[in-house]
């Protein structure tokens, strides 16, 4: 990994947390001052009402960053990462299977990790590649990665949104409950100094011991300079490398 050294620009991003309503919020936030209601939800009014009644809370997060972010584009390739995807809804057809009730064909393929990415191409009506990925305790890394990758094979622009809910009670003896609520929409683009400007690097053994969704924000919304990817043995590091302090942020 010693040969890593990519820059690529954040055009605009887009986030969501229960309570959160501003710059304000979110820096309270990554304080660790989380007032919000765990079952807060994101506004979507901006979608077709039938579109609503299918998603559930996962997906609302997901196509609201993906639509802040996304404004007027089209023709955008999209990475859709959630290391638990739609929990909630797997679990409620696990108990209609031990009810030995019938299975509905829409919640199953509503339930499926691209499902997200489906309905956003679909309400759009964006034929655009989109990849749905799951990577544990490391998929929000693997996202901002696989979206890196893209521009670096002649993509422009890259919508990445990542969006994981705390797990049902079913699941938390096994995964805990120390991710939050959170969602998050970037759309990277190739270098551009009218952009904040990142360059990804090798960092082997580099480390801040911050949760990464919280050294996320910290990048986006304070400026903080660097960030810390840890996947497995490749230690990474997204540095800003430009002056340009002023940019576009949701």
């Amino acid at each position: 990994m010693t040969e890593v050294a990519v820059t690529f620009s954040i055009a605009s991003w887009a986030a969501w947390a229960p309570g959160i309503q501003d710059l304000t919020d979110w820096s309270a936030w990554i304080r660790g001052e989380r007032t919000g209601l765990q079952s807060d939800q994101p506004d979507v009014s901006f979608l077709p009402p039938l579109l609503r009644r299918r998603l559930d809370r996962v997906g609302r997060m997901a196509l609201y960053v993906a639509w802040q972010c996304a404004g007027n584009r089209v023709g955008l390739p999209l990475v859709f990462a959630s290391r638990h995807g739609f929990l909630a809804r797997t679990v409620q057809l696990l108990d209609n299977l031990a009810q030995h009730e019938t299975l509905s064909p829409a919640a199953f393929s509503l339930s499926v990790h691209n499902s997200a990415a489906g309905l956003f191409s679909i309400c759009r009506d964006d034929r655009s590649p989109s990849t749905a990925l799951a990577a544990g305790g490391q998929t929000l890394a693997a996202a901002i990665l696989e979206g890196i990758g893209m521009l670096i094979e002649g993509r422009t622009e890259v919508l990445v949104v990542y969006t994981d809910e705390i797990p049902p009670p079913e699941y938390t003896s096994y995964l805990g409950m120390n991710e939050p609520d959170f969602a998050v929409g970037m759309l990277l683009a190739v270098p551009n100094r009218e952009l904040p400007q990142y360059r990804l690097i090798a960092s082997p053994g580099v480390t801040n011991g911050r949760q990464l969704d919280v050294a996320l924000m910290e990048l986006l919304v304070e400026d903080v300079p660097i960030l810390h990817l840890s996947l497995g043995e490749s230690d990474l590091q997204l540095v800003r490398v430009d002056e340009h302090l002023a940019y576009t942020n949701h």
